[in-house]
């Protein structure tokens, strides 16, 4: 399973060229959402960066890919996990840990823009996909 950050499901919902292309390479694969990306999305909906109503993107979203909840466990990855990014240098913002959180947690491989997840050090202890939009 692909779970995706926020960093490429707004780009995939805005209908970018980048997000479009790295997801059909891996269409063969699950997608999923973590509940806070989603939330994000709704966010970016409402605040204009994301095109299109909050229902239009819960549709777009739910079309396509599974929406994995936000959970006690979830939360105690989340920790888990930025102790270990920390252990390692990496320390990433909240919403991202429990995103990744969400993929470690339902052994899924996290899709994101942010390059400080691309480091060798953070692929020791969560599986990361490369999403580059440039």
């Amino acid at each position: 399973m692909l779970v995706l950050d926020n960093n490429l499901l707004s780009d995939y919902l805005d209908g970018k060229q980048a997000a479009r292309s790295f997801l059909q390479r891996l269409e063969a694969e699950p997608w999923a959402v973590s509940g806070i990306g989603l939330y994000e999305a709704y966010m970016g909906s409402v605040h204009g960066y994301i095109d299109g109503d909050v229902a239009t993107v819960r549709d777009a979203v739910t079309a396509s890919m599974d929406v994995l909840p936000v959970t006690n466990q979830t939360a105690m990855e989340a920790a888990d996990l930025q102790e270990q990014l920390l252990d390692h240098g990496v320390p990433a913002d909240h919403p991202d840990t429990l995103i990744a959180a969400s993929a470690r947690e339902h052994g899924g491989r996290f899709a994101t823009a942010e390059n400080h997840f691309w480091k060798d050090s953070v692929r020791d202890v969560i599986d990361v996909v490369e999403y580059d939009p440039y």
